[in-house]
C-alpha cells in the first residue's frame, strides 16, 4: 500500500515537471498554429419526392418472358381518366344560389293583389244566381296534373263521387275534365291540359261559376307575371 503511494507521487512530480516545460517551451501556441482549424460542413437536404413520382414517370416493369410481346395499353392513363373533380368553392356557391327559392318582388306581390281584388270584384257583379269560387294559380297548380278546390264548395254544390266535368272559358272553348271526390278532398284532374292550353301562370286568378250541374263558366283574370 505505501509502495503505491510512493509511485503515485513520484507520477504526479513528473506530470508537473512535464507542464512546466511544455509551458517554457511554448509548445502549445505551436500547436495550435500548425493544427488547422475545423471547418463546419454543411449538411445538404434532398427534397423528399412524392410517393409514386417515379413510378408516375419511369417506365413499368415488364418479365423477360413477356418482352417480345406487343405494347400493352398504359391503364394509369384511364384511371387518370376516370377521376371525377368536384366544382370549386365559387361554384358550389353559385349551385346553392340556383336551388335557393325566391319569393315574388315587391311588383310582383302588386300584380297577384292586384289580380285578387279584380276576381273579388267579379264575383260580385256575378251575382248569387249561379255559385262562385275563386282560384289563384301558384307556380306549382300551372303545372300540376290536379288542381284542389275549396272543399265547402264541393260538399254544397258538387257530385258526391267522381264525374266528369265541363270548363267554359269565356270564348265559348269547352274543356271537360274528370272531377274527383276524396274523402278528404276533392279535385279537378287531367287540369295539366287546360292550364297549359290556355297558358296560364304564377299568380293567375280563375273565378268558377256552375252554371249547370256538370259545366263550369271559367273567367281568367292574368297577373301577367309570365
Amino acid at each position: 500500500m505505501a509502495a503505491a503511494s510512493a509511485y503515485e507521487a513520484r507520477r504526479q512530480r513528473q506530470i508537473e515537471e512535464n507542464k512546466r516545460r511544455i509551458e517554457e517551451l511554448g509548445l502549445r501556441h505551436l500547436a495550435a498554429a500548425v493544427i488547422p482549424p475545423q471547418v463546419k460542413q454543411l449538411k445538404v437536404k434532398h427534397k423528399a419526392r412524392a410517393p409514386g413520382a417515379a413510378a408516375a414517370t419511369a417506365p413499368p416493369r415488364r418479365s423477360g418472358r413477356v418482352a417480345n410481346l406487343p405494347e400493352q395499353p398504359d391503364y394509369r392513363e384511364n384511371i387518370k381518366k376516370k377521376i371525377v373533380i368536384g366544382p370549386t368553392a365559387v361554384e358550389r356557391k353559385a349551385i346553392i344560389k340556383k336551388k335557393i327559392v325566391i319569393g315574388p318582388t315587391a311588383v310582383e306581390r302588386r300584380a297577384i293583389a292586384k289580380a285578387k281584388a279584380k276576381a273579388t270584384e267579379l264575383e260580385g257583379e256575378l251575382g248569387a244566381d249561379y255559385p262562385t269560387f275563386a282560384k289563384t294559380i301558384s307556380q306549382h297548380s300551372a303545372t300540376a296534373n290536379a288542381l284542389v278546390l275549396p272543399p265547402q264548395f264541393c260538399t254544397m254544390h258538387l257530385p258526391e263521387h267522381s264525374e266528369v266535368l265541363t270548363l267554359v272559358v269565356e270564348e265559348d272553348d269547352e274543356f271537360d275534365v274528370q272531377y274527383y271526390k276524396g274523402p278528404s278532398d276533392c279535385r279537378i284532374r287531367s287540369w295539366r291540359g287546360f292550364s297549359i292550353g290556355h297558358k296560364l301562370g304564377d299568380g293567375d286568378c280563375l273565378v268558377f261559376q256552375l252554371i249547370q250541374r256538370r259545366k263550369f263558366k271559367v273567367y281568367i283574370i292574368r297577373a301577367g307575371l309570365t
